[in-house]
């Protein structure tokens, strides 16, 4: 048994199979509002594909479907498609349609898994890695104590985002110590965060500025660093082409332009000086657009976006040309709020930010099912069939329900997160550990400086997705939870390399023997 477990395919088995018992637990993968658009992207590249697939496997085209197709194709709303991965729709669509949500969820456990597994393996010494005990023992806490399966078993990309920063870190600092099949599978893994979200591009740069100066503190030689700097670019040149090359091949297909809803309109609005500066635009015969719903509240960037009442509502409440145009002047817009009111745009973004720090919970993922089958405009879409055994649901609600808490798992996570940065503050403040980081010594594969290193890149990474999610989009908990598992995760790969920093036996013995003399004293007395 042990020489099965030595089997790095197996470990990574059971380290999924770990994230998807919790995935059962809690009742089935999960959907988002999101999900729907991601899952008609998808249907729609399949749409596209229909015609070249039949002519390569010889199969007799139906004309009328493949013109039926195009018409849905053309009929479909392009001002919101282009804030949403065709790229992840194909994942969830396929997936879903070969095996359900259940598929896509062990799709992404088994990426987690692995991305983990190869992280231990890089920061571990030895030849064969680490120990078996090190992985299974990390991605049991991680199942049981964490936020990282929920999101493996959401219908959403935001698992990716941690996965893609893990696959950075291990690429950057442990090169040395993988093969060629590990390094192009971690490449894949950072193009594949990068290629299913606009937001984890921006990480993804933040996180190559961080690498460089890393590995430039660590005496890592120029070439080097340019070479895994470079490949990390490259990576995210790629992601800018595969947006592209989706929105060219829109165009020609339909002879539409692609368009994202103005959210950052909607931050600066909802922040409060964008609606300072509306009024005062408005006042002077402003061409802007947004002008028509100054009288609106304007005061929350979910309701501007995607409330029908065009009382509280502005992109979803209007017409389409009223959209575009909408989508069009959000650049000038934004810049003239933080021209004219920089001090009070500044204050309301790092306010953001830090309110994103805080928020951990798991409101979104756990979401009750049932809110799909009975909300007016959400039963008549795609998502009440996505959901496993939705019929179910429908029939008894109460069956369907998360029995998981989420008040109580939030304060289960957040004492977990709390923890595990204590240990590495206090960790990080022992001698051995300053003396390492300012000795600036070379990195050495599988060494004490190249995990410092890592975990340096890592904790970085989740500041940095609170700062851009908080700052460009708001304090949405969802954004935050799905990356704060790395920082349990890289304190329990701390604690095994590097040891919880004082000797557990001799502790151990300490106080044995003052309970001990305690005892006896009390006998005698």
């Amino acid at each position: 048994m042990h020489r099965l477990l030595r089997r790095s395919w197996v470990q990574v088995v059971l380290g999924a199979l770990m994230l998807m018992m919790v995935v059962a637990a809690s009742g089935r993968p999960t959907v988002f509002t999101d999900t729907d658009d991601y899952y008609a992207q998808g249907r729609g590249v399949a749409r596209a594909l229909k015609p070249v697939v039949s002519q390569i496997l010889h199969i007799p085209r139906n004309l009328d479907e493949e013109d039926a197709d195009l018409q849905a194709e053309a009929d479909e709303d392009h001002t919101s498609m282009a804030a949403r991965s065709p790229y992840y729709g194909v994942l969830l669509y396929s997936a879903f349609e070969i095996g359900t949500l259940w598929l896509l969820a062990a799709i992404q456990s088994l990426v987690a898994a692995w991305t983990v597994f190869t992280l231990i393996r890089g920061a571990i010494q030895g030849p064969d890695g680490a120990p078996p005990k090190v992985y299974l023992s990390v991605m049991a806490g991680l199942s049981l104590l964490s936020t990282l399966p929920f999101f493996a078993g959401f219908g959403m990309p935001d698992v990716f985002a941690p996965l893609g920063a893990l696959a950075t870190a291990a690429l950057a600092i442990y090169w040395e110590r993988y093969g060629r099949l590990e390094i192009a599978g971690l490449i894949a893994v950072i193009a594949a965060s990068l290629w299913f979200h606009t937001s984890h591009i921006l990480l993804e740069i933040a996180l190559i500025f961080v690498t460089a100066a890393v590995l430039w503190w660590f005496r890592t030689g120029a070439r080097t660093v340019a070479l895994r700097t470079g490949v990390l670019g490259l990576i995210v040149v790629s992601a800018f082409a595969s947006d592209i090359a989706y929105h060219v091949v829109v165009k020609l297909r339909t002879g539409e332009d692609l368009h994202r809803p103005p959210f950052l309109s909607a931050r600066v609005l909802a922040d409060g000086p964008g609606r300072v500066y509306l009024r005062e635009a408005c006042a002077k015969a402003s061409p802007y657009v947004l002008c028509r719903f100054k009288n609106n509240p304007l005061d929350d960037s979910d309701e501007i976006l995607w409330a029908d009442d065009p009382a509280r509502g502005i992109f979803n409440a209007s017409k389409i040309d009223v959209r575009i145009a909408l989508a069009r002047e959000e650049k000038a817009f934004v810049l003239q709020t933080i021209l004219h009111h920089p001090l009070s745009q500044i204050g309301a973004s790092l306010s953001n930010w830090f309110e994103q720090m805080s928020l951990v919970d798991l409101s979104e993922p756990l979401r009750d099912p049932g809110y799909y089958f009975t909300n007016v405009y959400w039963k008549d879409t795609s998502l009440p069939t996505l959901i496993p055994g939705g019929h179910e649901c429908l029939k008894r609600p109460r069956l369907c329900r998360p029995w998981i808490s989420i008040e109580w798992i939030s304060y289960l996570h957040g004492t977990v997160i709390l923890l595990g940065t204590a240990f590495l503050i206090w960790r990080g403040t022992r001698r051995d550990i300053r003396a390492a980081v300012l000795a600036r010594r070379p990195l050495r594969p599988g060494g004490r400086e190249a995990l410092i290193a890592a975990t340096v890149i890592l904790i970085l990474a989740v500041i940095a997705n609170s700062a851009i999610t908080g700052i460009l989009s708001g304090p949405f908990a969802r954004y935050h939870a799905r990356m704060v598992w790395i920082i349990p995760a890289v304190a329990a790969v701390t604690a095994w390399r590097l040891g919880p920093g004082f000797d557990v036996k001799a502790t151990w013995a300490y106080w044995s023997q003052r309970v001990r003399r305690r005892s006896a004293s009390q006998a005698r007395g």
